[in-house]
């Protein structure tokens, strides 16, 4: 009989605070200087900005990682306010929280990062009370780039768990293009590229080509994010896709992220893969209204509001 399970999903990734800087009209080139029309301080990184965003819809949520001694409590206290139970995050006694400062405009943005205590994050995956407090959840959501050659018994040993696992390994170019990762993304119930990490992991343009090579290369499930072009899925061996949710976008940080907290939200309610998909498609455009990738996530009141009106507008 499958272990019962007390938790939805935890999440385990890297956890920054984000500087985000929004409003250019363009990205300056070195030697130049452009002012930004808007600012905020928040939480970021795979793990928390996924974490808060399935805890606000009500599922049941924990993070693992490791954050900084001095400034970790503000990331503690913001996730903890979103309903995250935090009590499993690593204080490292030197280096500070990661830091991100995040330009963007309203096509694209770009990153600067501090790695900061993320660095205890590999010794952390091999802690023997990790694996513990896997598996008391469903679902694992890898939000980093595990290393293939320490890593890959863990996979197996949460398949034996009966938990299901996914993965968003982020802009990871090296990690993405070297084959032998790919035996850990073949152990992955669900793999979250966007369209740029599909290619590069790939070989291959186009979402179509990107879905087919990954589904050759033994891939079992891929939410292909496309941006402003919607989203593709390889679910059992067939593609579906979902087209682009419209909104009055302010800034794309932490968009592909609360895309993947959607479609693990409708996912864990064993919901149809197109309204996983579409779900996801919904979350990831709504987070881009407000700074962050947390602030603009919808209720799941508001989630199935807007659900209902693209129902309506499709029908």
């Amino acid at each position: 009989m499958p272990p019962r399970k007390s938790r939805d999903v935890v999440l385990v990734g890297e956890f920054f605070l984000d500087e985000i800087l929004s409003g250019f009209h363009s990205l300056p080139k070195l030697g130049e200087e452009a002012f930004a029309r808007r600012f905020r301080r928040e939480v970021g990184g795979g793990a928390a900005i996924t974490a808060c965003a399935l805890a606000k819809l009500g599922m049941r949520v924990a993070v693992l990682g490791a954050i900084g001694q001095e400034d970790g409590d503000f990331v503690k206290k913001r996730m903890a306010g979103s309903g995250v139970d935090t009590t499993h995050l690593l204080m490292h006694p030197d280096e500070p929280t990661g830091l991100t400062l995040s330009v963007s405009t309203r096509e694209d943005r770009a990153f600067f990062s501090y790695y900061g205590a993320n660095q205890w994050l590999p010794q952390i995956l091999r802690k023997p009370e990790t694996l513990d407090l896997m598996a008391t959840a469903r679902h694992i959501h890898f939000a980093c780039a595990p290393d293939y050659a320490t890593d890959a018994p863990l996979f197996a040993k949460l398949r034996k768990l009966h938990c299901r696992t996914s993965i968003d390994v982020q802009a990871h170019y090296s990690w993405l293009t070297k084959p032998e990762n790919f035996t850990l993304l073949r152990q992955c119930d669900m793999f979250f590229p966007n369209e740029r990490e599909g290619e590069w992991c790939s070989g291959e343009v186009g979402a179509h080509r990107i879905l087919l090579s990954l589904r050759e290369k033994g891939v079992r499930g891929v939410a292909l994010k496309l941006g402003g072009k919607g989203a593709a899925l390889l679910w059992r061996r067939k593609e579906l896709l979902s087209d682009p949710f419209p909104v009055e976008t302010l800034d794309t940080t932490g968009a592909g992220d609360c895309f993947n907290a959607g479609f693990l939200y409708a996912w864990l309610r064993r919901d149809p893969p197109q309204r996983c998909l579409d779900i996801a498609n919904i979350c990831g455009a709504l987070s881009t209204r407000a700074l962050g990738g947390i602030s603009a996530f919808p209720s799941l009141q508001e989630l199935l509001e807007m659900e209902s009106l693209r129902k309506g507008k499709v029908a």
